[in-house]
Order: C-alpha cells, then structure tokens, then sequence
C-alpha cells in the first residue's frame, strides 16, 4: 500500500484529507503539520507521494519541495492561493496544482494521478 505524506497546519482540513484517502483505501498516511517535521521525517522516509500546502505555521515549506523533487517524488501543492507558489520555490511549479478547497473527486483523482500517472487505471493493471 502506497504511503502518502499530508503536509498541512490546518487539523480540519489535514482531517478532511485523511477522511477522503480512508474512504478510497488509500488508508496510508502521515499528516505533519511544519516544514521542519517533514523534513525529519523525510530523512529517514520515503512517501509514494505528498499533498503539500505551501504555506505553514513555520513559513514556505521550501526545503519540503526540494527533497520531493530531488527523490522523484510525485506531489500536489494544495493550496488557497492564487498567486504561483513557484515564484517563491522553483521546485513548487514540479507539482500537480489543486485549488482549496477541491471535491474529494478532485482530491482522489489527484493522488491517483501522483500515485500511478496520467491514467489512475494503471493501479489495477488495465
């Protein structure tokens, strides 16, 4: 079973996401809430794929964004902002952009494509 990062300081929104995951078997999964605690983490981690929010209660998780790119992988930048993230972290435009708050339809099919590509099929083989 695929191991999925949650990078989020708000709990009901960190909450609705391990509620959505759960309820599509993706029951997997780490929620940190700082830049800091990810980045411990991911020393000795490696996540199938990450749900980032860019902005946390200990500032632009930048060094998160980094080490996702640098180790291949895949992530989605969830966030309310409008402005681009990247213009702060190059490596945030690496990737899948999803607009708070999304659908847990649009939530799932995020993490199906960070987790098996452009096609969620290719997780069952067909």
């Amino acid at each position: 079973m695929p191991t999925i990062l949650i990078l989020e300081d708000e709990p009901f929104i960190a909450l609705d996401i391990e509620t959505v995951l759960e309820g599509c078997g993706l029951g997997s999964f780490v929620t940190l809430s700082t830049g800091w605690a990810a980045v411990s983490w991911l020393k000795e981690n490696s996540p199938s794929a990450a749900i980032v929010d860019p902005r946390l209660s200990d500032g632009v998780c930048t060094a998160v964004a980094r080490h996702l790119v640098d180790y291949d992988i895949p992530f989605i930048v969830y966030s309310g902002e409008t402005e681009s993230v990247s213009e702060l972290e190059p490596a945030f435009a690496e990737g899948q952009h999803l607009m708070k708050p999304a659908s847990p339809e649009q939530l799932v099919e995020a993490v199906e494509t960070a987790l098996y590509g452009c096609d969620p099929r290719r997780k069952s083989g067909t």
